[in-house]
C-alpha cells in the first residue's frame, strides 16, 4: 500500500462514528425532515358539518419540537435521562414530541359563515420517540464523562433497558419503471412494466401503477392494459391517454414512438393496432373518465355517477404517476413506459433485474421509523375526527354557545393519546415485527445488539437484510451480484437459511440520505427543453437526450455533455451535495440524476490522463492535519479539483476503475480504488492475506469473528448485560491489517498470539481437534471470565393492590419453598458482593401473594431467584433501584472464571476451527533446542484440505515479527515479498521455510521429521463445553406424561430415541433397553380384565376390582406399562376406540 494512500484511509476513518454514520444520519433525517413532513401531510385536519350550527373546525399543528430525554422519580422530580441509567433501570431512552395546536371554529349565523377567534394550545405532548445514541438529539454529544465506552459507535436505541439496533432493509426503488417477466405460462400477461411512485419530498406509502401486455400467440395479437391505483381491473392503454386529455390516436402513438422513421417505430405501430381498436368507442375525455369510473374499488360503489367521475379525477388520476405534477408530463412518461415495455417485448432490451442495486434502495432507521409514524398519525387523525364529530353531535356546545372552547386544554388529551405513538414504536422495536398489529409485514427488523465482541457489535450496525417474502425458494436473490462490487462485502454472510439474504456493507460503503433536487433543477433550467416546447409530430426523440431527476422526467436537452460537466463541477465545488449522482444511459438516451435516500455510494480516487489527482500536496496537508476527509471530496473553501468523489451504482456504470492506484496503465481510466481491500466488509478485512484462502473459509471466519471471546466494551464492569465473556489477557495480532489498525479494532481485541506447531502428536488432534499446553493455560492462555446477570422486580396486581416483596422467605410460612440454600441472602432478600455461590443457592429472595389464600393457610408463595444448574462463581455486583413503572428492581451479576478445557472451541482467523482434544503437561509436549514449547498443536491435514495458505503466511511472518519486534502487514491484496521473509528467518538462525527440529518431551529423542512452527493469532469462541455438557441421574419430570423433562436448562433427561433403541436391539441388550425405556422413565401398572382386555377400576387398599364393561370381579391381572401408554389408551377411549390388552 502506498504511504500516501494510508493517509487517505486514516482521514476517512477519523471521521466521527464513520462505521455507524449511515444509521445516525438516517435518524437525524427522520427528526429534521421525515417527521415534520408526515405531520404536514395529516394536518391541518378540516372537519365539515352540515346539520349543525358549527360549519367547520380546522385543527392544525404548529411549532414541532423534540424535547430532551427525562425521567420522573416517585417523588415527582424530573432529571435528565442518560443511556447508562436507561440500561440499568430498564427505561426507554425516548424524547417527547411537543407541539402547539391551533384550532379555528367556523359557525353559521343566518347562513353567514363566521370564523371565531383562533385558539392556540401550547406544549402538548403527542407521543414519545426513541433516541438513537450519538444522534443530534442524544445527550452524549454534550457530555464528557458519561459512563459510556470510549469506542462505542452509537447508532442504536434503548428499549426497556435493552440495546436495539434497526437492521437496514432493502426495497424496490421508487419512481423508476421496471419491466419484469411473468414466469407463469398460465398468466394473462407476458410482461409487466411496473412503477412505484411517490413525491421526492413526501414520506407516504408509494402508489403502484403498471402497464401490461397480454400473453397471446403472435407478436401482433396482443393488447396493452394499464393497472391504476384504486381500480379493481386493468383498463385499455388508450383510455388512460384519453382520460389525461390526449384524444387523438395519432398523438398517442407519437408519445410512444421515437419518430425517427425507423422500422422499430413501424413495428410498434403494428403492435399497438389492437390497442387502438380496443378504445375506438371512446372519443372524448369525459367518456374516458366515465369508462374508468366503472372499475373503481368497492368502497366507492355508494357514490353517484358525478361523484365517481370526481373521484377518478381527484384520486385515481392524481395517484397515477403521483411523482409527476402535470398531465402532459404523465402523457410523456406513460409513452416512455410503453416504449420500454415494447422493446423488452421484441427482445431488443433485457428485462430488469430485481436483484441489481440499480433497482433497489436500502432503508435505514429513518424511513423505517417514518413508516411506523405514518401509520400512527393516520390513526391519530381518525381519532380526532371521530371525537370532534361526537362532541358536535352531542349538541352541548350549541346550548352553551361557547363554540370557541370545543377544543380546549382538557379534551385535547382525550383526542390525542400520547401513549399511542410510544407504544406502537416500542412494540415494533421490542418484537422486531415492523408495523402496527394489522400491518406488520416485516419480521426481524429490530434486533438486540450483539455485544459478544466489539467486531460483532460494529458488524451488527452495518447489516443489510432482504425482507423475507418469497425468497425462501429462490436462488437468485441469494447470489453475489455484480452490482454488489465495492458496496457489499462478498464474504460476510451467514451460513444456512439466511445465506445471501443477510449482507454487510463494505468498509467505505455509505447509504445516502435525501437531499433536495431544487438547486440542481435551477442550474439545469438553461439546458432543458420543456415538454411544451417539444414538437411531438416533427421532432425526433433520438436527436435529444431525456433528463430524469429522481425518476421525474424534466424534459429534453441537446447539450448533454454540458449538463454532465456542469453537474460534476458544481458537485466538486460543494454547490451540489457530494452524494448526488449523474449517469448517462447511452442505450436509452437519457441522463439520470439521483439525490434520493437509500442509494449505496462509496469514495473513489479521480484519474485523468492516467494520473491521480491525489498528489504530494494533499498527502502533506493530511499529515499536518490541515486537511480532513471533507477537503478531499468537496472544495467549498478552495478552487482545486477534489482528488476523491463518491460514486453510486448508477455512476459506476459510466466509469472505468483501476483496482489499485499502482495498476493505472495505458487504459483510459477515470477512477481508481483507494485500496482494493476496501471492497471487503469489516470482519473480512481483519483476516490477514484473505486472497490466499479458499473463499468459504473467509465466510466462516466472518461468522466466527463475531463469536470470539474478547473485550466487547471497555465499561463492561458497569454494565448488567444478560451474559458477557471477557478474555483475561487479550493481545493485538502480530500480523495485522491496515484497516483493522486504523479503525481501532485492536483497542478491544478478541484473541491471543500463540505458538503453533503443525504436527500429528499422539493422535488426539485428528479431525480438527487441537492439543493444548497445560502450562500455557496455567500462565493465563485463553483464560476468560464469564458474567451472567440475574434480574427480578417487584410487581403489583392493579386489581387487588397486592404487591410482591423482596425479602428472605421463611420456609415454614410460605407455600412451595425452594429446596435451596437461603442463608447467603440478607433479610431484604439481597446477596452481598463477592459471595461464593453455586447452583444450590438463592441470590434474590422474593415472595408473591397467594391467590388462593382463602383455601390455603399460606398467604405467600416463594418466588426467589436461584443460580442456574451447573453454574457457580462469585457475586460480582448487585444493583437495586426503581424501574420506569416505579417498581423496585434488582440485578445481580455472577462472575465465573473459566479455563480452556477439553471440548472448548477455538479458531484461527482463517476458518480453521476445532475443539480441544487433549491438554498435556508441558513436559510431555515437543520442544525446540531453545526450549520453546508450542502452545497449540494442530493437525497437518487441516491446511491442505481447506486450502488456507494464508495461515501459513501468517505463521511465518509472525515468527519474523517476534524476532524483529515489528507488526506484520497482512492487508488483503497486498503483495507479500516472501523472499525478504525468508532472508529475515535465515538472519535469526531459523529455517527459511519456517520448519523447526523438535524433540520428544516424553523420551527426549529428536523427532525425525521437521515440523512447521510459528505464531498465529487464535480466538477462543463462545462455544464452551461447560455450558453444553449435560447428564443426570434423577430430576424433574413432566406432570402430564411423568417422563423426564427435556432440555439442559430445565435439568432434563437425555433423549433415548429410535436410533439409540435400534442400537440396543442390534446388540441384544434387551434388559438394558427395558430399564431405560420403562423402569427409570415412566414405570406404571394397571389392572386388566382377562375377559374383555380393558383397564378395570381398582382399589388396592381394600383389594377390590371391577370391570365396568363385563361386570367381572375376579379374573383380573396386573400389567406393567409406561404411563404414557396408559395415557394414550385413555385418549383413544375418549374417541370411542377401545384398545384391549391380551393376557
Amino acid at each position: 500500500m502506498n504511504p500516501n494512500i494510508d493517509e487517505i484511509i486514516k482521514s476517512y476513518v477519523n471521521q466521527s462514528n464513520v462505521l455507524a454514520q449511515h444509521q445516525i444520519n438516517s435518524y437525524n433525517e427522520y427528526i429534521e425532515k421525515i417527521l415534520p413532513s408526515i405531520i404536514s401531510n395529516y394536518f391541518p385536519i378540516i372537519i365539515q358539518f352540515e346539520n349543525s350550527k358549527v360549519s367547520k373546525i380546522s385543527l392544525d399543528i404548529i411549532n414541532v419540537t423534540i424535547g430532551s430525554p427525562t425521567t420522573t422519580e416517585n417523588n415527582g422530580c424530573s432529571k435528565l435521562l442518560t443511556p447508562e441509567i436507561s440500561r440499568l433501570r430498564n427505561y426507554n431512552y425516548t424524547s417527547p414530541i411537543i407541539v402547539d395546536f391551533k384550532s379555528v371554529v367556523t359557525i353559521k349565523d343566518n347562513d353567514v359563515r363566521i370564523d371565531l377567534k383562533e385558539k392556540i394550545i401550547n406544549n402538548i405532548i403527542i407521543g414519545y420517540i426513541p433516541i438513537l445514541l450519538k444522534s443530534n438529539k442524544c445527550i452524549l454529544n454534550n457530555s464528557i464523562d458519561n459512563g459510556e465506552c470510549k469506542y462505542d459507535l452509537g447508532g442504536y436505541s434503548i428499549i426497556n433497558g435493552n440495546e436495539k439496533v434497526i437492521i437496514s432493509q432493502e426495497r424496490s426503488a421508487y419512481n423508476i419503471p421496471m419491466v419484469f417477466n411473468n414466469k407463469k405460462t398460465s398468466c394473462k400477461f407476458s410482461l409487466t412494466c411496473e412503477i412505484r411512485t411517490v413525491l421526492e419530498y413526501d414520506y407516504v406509502m408509494p402508489k403502484i401503477s403498471s402497464i401490461k401486455i397480454t400473453n397471446n400467440d403472435g407478436i401482433f395479437n396482443n393488447t396493452i392494459k394499464v393497472s391504476l391505483p384504486h381500480l379493481k381491473l386493468e383498463i385499455p392503454l388508450f383510455v388512460i391517454f384519453k382520460a389525461l386529455g390526449c384524444i387523438s390516436d395519432k398523438e398517442i402513438i407519437y408519445f410512444i414512438i421515437n419518430n425517427d422513421g425507423s422500422e422499430l417505430d413501424k413495428t410498434f405501430i403494428k403492435i399497438l393496432y389492437l390497442s387502438i381498436q380496443e378504445a375506438r368507442d371512446i372519443t372524448s375525455e369525459p367518456e374516458a373518465l366515465q369508462y374508468i369510473s366503472k372499475y373503481i374499488n368497492n368502497i366507492s360503489y355508494n357514490l353517484n355517477d358525478d361523484k365517481k367521475i370526481e373521484y377518478v379525477k381527484n384520486r385515481v388520476l392524481k395517484d397515477y404517476l403521483s411523482h409527476l405534477k402535470t398531465d402532459l408530463s404523465k402523457l410523456y412518461f406513460t409513452g416512455h413506459m410503453v416504449h420500454k415495455l415494447l422493446k423488452c417485448y421484441l427482445n431488443i432490451s433485457d428485462v430488469d433485474d430485481r436483484d441489481s442495486y440499480i433497482n433497489k434502495r436500502v432503508d435505514c432507521i429513518g424511513p423505517l421509523l417514518g413508516t411506523l409514524t405514518h401509520q400512527c398519525f393516520n390513526k391519530i387523525s381518525n381519532d380526532i375526527k371521530n371525537y370532534v364529530k361526537k362532541e358536535i353531535n352531542s349538541g352541548l356546545w350549541d346550548i352553551n354557545d361557547n363554540h370557541e372552547e370545543i377544543i380546549n386544554d382538557i379534551n385535547i388529551h382525550k383526542m390525542i393519546k400520547s401513549s399511542h405513538i410510544e407504544n406502537s414504536i416500542k412494540s415494533s422495536m421490542a418484537t422486531g415485527n415492523w408495523g402496527l398489529k394489522m400491518n406488520s409485514t416485516k419480521q426481524g427488523v429490530s434486533q438486540v445488539l450483539n455485544r459478544l465482541s466489539y467486531l460483532s457489535t460494529v458488524s451488527h450496525l452495518r447489516r443489510i437484510q432482504t425482507p423475507n417474502s418469497d425468497n425462501g425458494k429462490l436462488i437468485p436473490p441469494r447470489k453475489l451480484h455484480a452490482s454488489h462490487w465495492g458496496y457489499v462485502c462478498p464474504s460476510e454472510t451467514p451460513e444456512g437459511q439466511s445465506v445471501g439474504i443477510v449482507k454487510n456493507l463494505s468498509i467505505t460503503s455509505e447509504i445516502t440520505t435525501y437531499v433536495s433536487s431544487e438547486p440542481i433543477k435551477l442550474y439545469l433550467d438553461k439546458y432543458i427543453i420543456p415538454f411544451e416546447e417539444f414538437d411531438i409530430y416533427n421532432d425526433n426523440k433520438n436527436d435529444v437526450i431525456k433528463i430524469f431527476i429522481n425518476g421525474v422526467w424534466l424534459g429534453f436537452t441537446k447539450k448533454y455533455k454540458n449538463v454532465i460537466n456542469d453537474f460534476k463541477y458544481n458537485r466538486n465545488n460543494g454547490l451540489i451535495h457530494i452524494h448526488s449522482s449523474i449517469s448517462f444511459d447511452q442505450l436509452n438516451r437519457c441522463i439520470n440524476i439521483f439525490t434520493d435516500n437509500g442509494r449505496l455510494t462509496r469514495p473513489l480516487l479521480k484519474v485523468k490522463n492516467n494520473k491521480l489527482f491525489y498528489n504530494k500536496h494533499y498527502e502533506d496537508k493530511l499529515k499536518m492535519k490541515q486537511f480532513v476527509w471533507f477537503d478531499l471530496v468537496s472544495s467549498v473553501t478552495k478552487s482545486d479539483i477534489c482528488p476523491i468523489e463518491y460514486i453510486d451504482i448508477y455512476e459506476a456504470q459510466n466509469i472505468l476503475c483501476a483496482t489499485h492506484p499502482n495498476n493505472i496503465c495505458d487504459k483510459n481510466y477515470s477512477h481508481s480504488e483507494i485500496h482494493p481491500s476496501l471492497i471487503l466488509g469489516l470482519l473480512t478485512s481483519c483476516i490477514p492475506f484473505p486472497h490466499h484462502n479458499q473463499a468459504p473459509r473467509n465466510t466462516y471466519q466472518s461468522a466466527m469473528g463475531k463469536q470470539a471471546v474478547g473485550v466487547p466494551i471497555s465499561n463492561f464492569q458497569k454494565r448488567y448485560d444478560t451474559f458477557t465473556n471477557i478474555l483475561s489477557y487479550p493481545q493485538k495480532p502480530l500480523v495485522d491489517t491496515k484497516v483493522s489498525n486504523y479503525l481501532n479494532l485492536n483497542k478491544l481485541p478478541s484473541g491471543i498470539n500463540v505458538i503453533i506447531a503443525i504436527a500429528t502428536w499422539t493422535g488426539y488432534n485428528q479431525e480438527d481437534s487441537v492439543i493444548f499446553n497445560r502450562n500455557a493455560i496455567n500462565r493465563g492462555l485463553f483464560n476468560s471470565t464469564f458474567y451472567r446477570t440475574y434480574k427480578d422486580e417487584e410487581k403489583k396486581n392493579q386489581l387487588s393492590g397486592e404487591e410482591e416483596v423482596f425479602m428472605k422467605a421463611d420456609k415454614m410460612n410460605v407455600l412451595f419453598p425452594k429446596p435451596h440454600n437461603y442463608e447467603k441472602i440478607d433479610h431484604n432478600g439481597f446477596i452481598e458482593k463477592n459471595t461464593k455461590v453455586n447452583d444450590n443457592d438463592v441470590i434474590i429472595g422474593k415472595i408473591i401473594p397467594n391467590k388462593n389464600k382463602g383455601v390455603s393457610k399460606y398467604k405467600y408463595i416463594d418466588s426467589s431467584t436461584t443460580i442456574r444448574k451447573n453454574e457457580h462463581g462469585f457475586i460480582d455486583d448487585k444493583y437495586v433501584n426503581n424501574n420506569s413503572e416505579g417498581y423496585k428492581i434488582c440485578k445481580v451479576k455472577l462472575r465465573e472464571h473459566r479455563y480452556p478445557e477439553i471440548g472448548d472451541k477455538f479458531s484461527s482467523r482463517h476458518g480453521q476451527k476445532g475443539t480441544v482434544g487433549m491438554i498435556y503437561d508441558q513436559e510431555n509436549m515437543p520442544f525446540t533446542k531453545d526450549g520453546i514449547v508450542p502452545d497449540i498443536i494442530i493437525n497437518p491435514h487441516a491446511i491442505p484440505s481447506r486450502m488456507t495458505i494464508a495461515q501459513l503466511f501468517e505463521n511465518v511472518l509472525g515468527k519474523v515479527c517476534c524476532e524483529t519486534g515489528n507488526i506484520g502487514d497482512g492487508t488483503a491484496f497486498n503483495k507479500l515479498d516472501f523472499k525478504s521473509v525468508e532472508e529475515a528467518l535465515k538472519k535469526y538462525n531459523f529455517d527459511k521455510h519456517g520448519n523447526d527440529i523438535l524433540y520428544n518431551g516424553i523420551t527426549g529423542e529428536q523427532i525425525h521429521t521437521e515440523i512447521f512452527m510459528g505464531t498465529t493469532y487464535y480466538q477462543r469462541l463462545k462455544h464452551m463445553s461447560c455450558e453444553k455438557i449435560h447428564s443426570r441421574a434423577t430430576g424433574p419430570i413432566v406432570s402430564m406424561t411423568r417422563q423426564p423433562s427435556e432440555g439442559r436448562a430445565a435439568y432434563g433427561g437425555l433423549r433415548f430415541g429410535e436410533m439409540e433403541r435400534d442400537c440396543m436391539v442390534a446388540h441384544g441388550t434387551t434388559d438394558f433397553l427395558k430399564e431405560r425405556m420403562l423402569t427409570v422413565s415412566d414405570n406404571y401398572f394397571v389392572y386388566i380384565c382377562d375377559e374383555c382386555g380393558l383397564i378395570v377400576s381398582a382399589d388396592n387398599k381394600n383389594n377390590q376390582y371391577e370391570c365396568k364393561h363385563c361386570k367381572n370381579y375376579t379374573n383380573i391381572h396386573k400389567v406393567n406399562i409406561p404411563y404414557t401408554c396408559k395415557l394414550l389408551m385413555q385418549e383413544l377411549q375418549t374417541m370411542s376406540i377401545a384398545p384391549r390388552f391380551n393376557k
